[in-house]
């Protein structure tokens, strides 16, 4: 089975599938994106929200179509 691998629109280059975390407060953000490792060029994919209450954990998500 082959592997299919997204090439940068700008150099061509293959794009590399990134995921990226930070923490603020009680707040988690998770991007999922592709980059080109040689022009910066990014690419998103779906970024997400986890947030954590006293009884309860709320996740947002944020997905773009594909184009």
């Amino acid at each position: 089975m082959s592997e299919k691998v997204l090439s940068c629109p700008k150099d061509g280059n293959a794009l590399s599938l990134v995921y990226e975390s930070e923490k603020i407060g009680n707040v988690v953000k998770i991007s999922i994106y592709y980059k080109c490792p040689t022009c910066g060029y990014r690419k998103d994919l779906e970024k997400l929200e986890v947030q954590r209450g006293e009884q309860l954990l709320a996740v947002k998500k944020f997905t773009r179509p594909p184009q």
